[in-house]
């Protein structure tokens, strides 16, 4: 089978070379060779001034993985890729995929391509029904006002910017679906919008290309199927999720849990947002799109697992900081900046492929005390009281009493 996989091989390079075709990711120049297109790694957002050059070429590194990866297993149709078996999950977990063949595998492993074929109503047809649901005024009054909110840095974003009515359109045509195909019993539950939907759409819009079609079915595979409950009435499993995530960062870093609960802290108070919208926000481009990788190479399975792993290897990682933080401000500061810190994807992703071999007990054991830690800013030790004495126990009111009646009875005596 190993010649024959070579001998396949061999015979596609040379369709390629007949055809003049180079391979995924490449492209010819003029001068005929064969060059690697290279593409933007923060997908038109402004590059930051800390961690750019790190995180860029960590990017390129796991792309140019990827590739080789590829081209080794003559996968240029992403077939295999597309079935996932256990040695290409494997993989994925720990590189991601490719910026070329990211939007086909986001479309086949969410499962958009099956429910868009399944699917009665077209991406156009939702949309044209918009019009005339007079019942979601509401809806439509808030994705107006979240419009302009959604990536306000990014230049197609900005007011009259050309992704802005896309992404319009995209959240509409959402809305009516998600109201349209509730159960009477999902009616009161499910309200067609929730803030944090225009971070999903305009991030897929931005990764698709602006294809509206694959956008709005990849969204719904994601509000609909791969985290339901996150966006209902009441945000009930997300809450829920949030309090698993504040209890497994307790068992993977007890003292920057320990710390942060003296000063009554948790990190369920500050990580909503990276549960709801999948860390769009809170991390950096080249890093999130891996973690979205991870997400849908495993929407068949447990991505609301992949997620809490993802966002506790971000914690993990800031825990050393958090325990050396000064004061509650530097603590929370930590927190909300954990994302934006990390300058190593392939350190990241090795943390959260370790977090997947921890099995995290489902009761809670007894809090550590935070006075007993040692911190770098000053080491803490318990209090002992010392021991009594007459003079500390005349101090007392009823030491008074009772030392004045021992002077008493001495001098009664004489």
């Amino acid at each position: 089978s190993t010649h024959r996989r070579r001998g396949h091989r061999t015979m596609r390079a040379i369709e390629r070379k007949q055809n003049g075709s180079p391979r995924p990711g490449c492209a010819a120049s003029a001068d005929g060779r064969v060059v690697v297109v290279a593409h933007d790694p923060w997908f038109g957002f402004p590059a930051p001034e800390k961690n750019d050059s790190c995180l860029a070429s960590s990017s390129r590194r796991l792309d140019a993985r990827c590739r080789e990866f590829q081209r080794q297993h003559d996968d240029d149709d992403a077939g295999r890729m597309i079935r996932r078996g256990d040695f290409v999950r494997a993989f994925v977990r720990t590189h991601g995929v490719s910026h070329e063949m990211r939007p086909r595998l986001w479309l086949a492993w969410s499962g958009a391509d099956a429910k868009r074929e399944a699917s009665v109503t077209s991406y156009a047809e939702a949309l044209a029904n918009a019009e005339s649901r007079q019942d979601l005024k509401y809806c439509f009054a808030q994705i107006e006002m979240d419009l302009e909110r959604t990536f306000p840095e990014h230049a197609k974003f900005t007011e009259g910017g050309e992704a802005l009515p896309a992404l319009r359109r995209v959240l509409r045509a959402l809305s009516v679906s998600l109201t349209s195909t509730a159960g009477a019993a999902e009616q009161n539950l499910n309200c067609g919008y929730v803030q944090g939907m225009n971070y999903l759409a305009g991030f897929l819009l931005v990764v698709m290309d602006e294809r509206e079609d694959d956008a709005y079915w990849v969204l719904r595979c994601v509000v609909e199927d791969m985290f339901p409950g996150f966006y209902d009435a009441g945000l009930g499993q997300l809450r829920s999720d949030l309090d698993t995530l504040d209890f497994r960062f307790s068992r993977v870093s007890r003292e920057a849990h320990a710390k942060l609960d003296g000063m009554g802290l948790a990190v369920k108070y500050f990580t909503a947002r990276w549960l709801m919208c999948c860390l769009i926000g809170c991390a950096r481009m080249p890093l999130l799109t891996r973690v979205w990788d991870l997400l849908f190479v495993d929407a068949d399975r447990k991505p609301r697992e992949t997620i809490l792993r993802c966002s506790l290897g971000i914690l993990a990682l800031q825990a050393p900081f958090i325990r050396a933080a000064e004061d509650m401000n530097a603590s929370v500061e930590c927190i909300r900046e954990a994302g934006n810190n990390i300058d190593n994807i392939d350190a990241f992703l090795q943390r959260v492929s370790d977090l997947r071999e921890m099995n995290f007990p489902t009761t809670r054991s007894p809090a550590v005390d935070a006075s007993t830690l040692a911190t770098p800013a000053r080491k803490r030790a318990k209090f002992h009281a010392p021991p009594p004495t007459p003079a500390r126990v005349a101090m007392t009111p009823v030491g008074n009493s009772t030392w004045s009646n021992l002077v008493a009875f001495f001098f009664r005596r004489r």
